[in-house]
């Protein structure tokens, strides 16, 4: 069995709280509630589902050869694998777009590599912020710049390496480099910090379960909710330091 079925399982195991149902902070209360479990539709779903699907389309394309090197693995069915750690289920980047419209960040920023809907959801959140995507393989790079162009997200700043940016709402997406999230998520908070971090692919691997729990404990990371595909770090003075592991 496959270290994230096992882990998959443990986590339908012990997932709680639709609903809000035992948690008593009225702020998380509301989080859960009005933003996690938000059932709404928003006028930019269909733009991201098509942006999915063009993407897959693109993905579908690709020759055997060129697949592997372009996610960097070995052979077969891994590279459905790495495909789907940095493709995110539509749900998840929805709730992306929700956390950004709820949190209404002043600043965004995105580190590791995806194929770029993520990054449209961060940005179409709010069209006034701009994102600055920090995405360092060069074919991942092209398959967002690709898809920027394609529905002309303008707010997007895309580069390639560059210093980690402590904005007020980070995503980090690289579960085949965990050394590389613990060294982003170090950085920022290596200083004050009073935003928030998803951290995706936190149960891929046992290393990146590894940087998830270690950055559980750190005194800025007042609550941590696991959502199995994504970690959520809220690093907000005055809330009560908790973890929760949420049905989603």
């Amino acid at each position: 069995m496959r270290y994230c079925t096992q882990k998959k399982l443990a986590y339908l195991f012990k997932a709680r709280h639709r609903k809000g149902h035992g948690i008593h902070s009225p702020f998380l209360f509301r989080l859960i509630t009005e933003v996690i479990e938000n059932k709404g539709n928003f006028s930019v779903w269909p733009m991201l589902a098509a942006a999915e699907e063009n993407v897959r389309n693109m993905l579908r394309m690709v020759d055997t050869v060129t697949y592997q090197k372009l996610y960097e693995t070995g052979k077969g069915s891994d590279c459905k694998v790495i495909k789907k750690l940095h493709l995110l289920p539509g749900k998840f980047d929805r709730l992306i777009f929700r956390l950004v419209n709820e949190f209404q960040p002043g600043s965004l920023s995105f580190y590791g590599s995806t194929f770029g809907v993520t990054l449209m959801a961060m940005a179409l959140a709010d069209r006034r912020i701009r994102l600055q995507a920090r995405v360092e393989n060069d074919r991942y790079r092209s398959f967002c710049r690709q898809l920027i162009e394609v529905y002309n997200v303008e707010n997007i700043d895309l580069s390639g390496a560059g210093n980690v940016i402590a904005s007020d709402f980070v995503v980090v997406q690289n579960p085949l480099d965990p050394d590389e999230c613990s060294r982003v998520l170090g950085q920022i908070v290596a200083k004050p910090y009073d935003g928030v971090i998803i951290l995706c692919g936190i149960h891929a691997s046992a290393l990146m379960e590894e940087v998830w729990k270690r950055y559980q404990k750190e005194p800025q990371v007042r609550i941590s909710l696991d959502l199995f595909e994504i970690g959520i770090f809220i690093c907000k003075k005055g809330l009560q330091k908790e973890d929760f592991v949420l049905r989603f």
